[in-house]
């Protein structure tokens, strides 16, 4: 028996679980409903903080993703949807199957605190994720300027990343640019695509979506994947 046999039969000896291979942690996740997006993320993990983020100078795709994924988590969870900037539409919301008896609407800025929107937001988050009551939560942040959210302390979504870890609660947050840094265990990036029109009434667009950062898939270059959204008027 060569030396390093017999090495590896002394350290087996003493830890008998020394040469085991680690089981790989399969992490839960949430579907979107979005088949583009659910192919290339395997849906958005539970656990975790997930940003979304896309522009606003065009459409990104972000409400009709936003939408997409409260209609489905809402038929299994509970789900909340922290709102600073008001810009939720429920009437869009409606018509993609989002279930108003499972969603918590929170509007921030219309209490007489004078305590900013932004300070809201995250305030009422961390109160959300730590009743637990709640598979998905929401924190839309695509109505802010840029240089607000970019002076969110990096502690703060630290704090969220620890608290996930501990629950099944899947947190998104909705943004222009990322900003979570490694405290996201997913990073989606939404873009427009080239967008058809009939008789000056937009039917179908396209938009790109980029996996910028991931936990659960290792890959050497991002993924990407386009694919066709209805407007609802259409």
């Amino acid at each position: 028996m060569t030396s390093a046999a017999l090495l590896r039969t002394s350290i087996e000896a003493r830890l008998p679980s020394a040469f085991v291979p680690a089981k790989r942690i399969e992490r839960k996740t949430l579907l979107t409903g979005v088949e583009a997006i659910d192919a290339m993320t395997s849906g958005i993990p539970l656990g975790a903080l997930t940003e979304i983020c896309g522009s606003n100078l065009a459409s990104s795709g972000k409400t009709s993703v936003l939408h997409a994924l409260l209609a489905r988590a809402s038929r299994k969870y509970f789900c909340a949807l922290v709102d600073p900037g008001d810009c939720f539409d429920p009437v869009s919301a409606e018509r993609a199957r989002v279930d108003f008896s499972r969603l918590l609407w929170v509007r921030c800025g219309k209490s007489r605190q004078k305590v900013p929107p932004l300070e809201q937001a995250f305030k009422t988050t961390d109160m959300l994720l730590q009743s637990g009551g709640f598979g998905l939560i929401v924190m839309d942040l695509s109505g802010f300027p840029e240089k607000l959210v970019h002076r969110v302390p990096l502690s703060s979504w630290f704090r969220f990343s620890r608290v996930l870890e501990k629950q099944d609660i899947a947190l998104v947050v909705m943004e222009q640019r990322p900003h979570a840094v490694s405290c996201a265990g997913l990073v989606l990036e939404l873009r427009p695509r080239p967008s058809a029109w009939q008789a000056n009434l937009l039917t179908r667009f396209s938009i790109a979506a980029e996996v910028t950062r991931s936990r659960q898939k290792k890959t050497a270059q991002p993924e990407n994947r386009e694919f066709p959204l209805k407007p609802q008027w259409a």
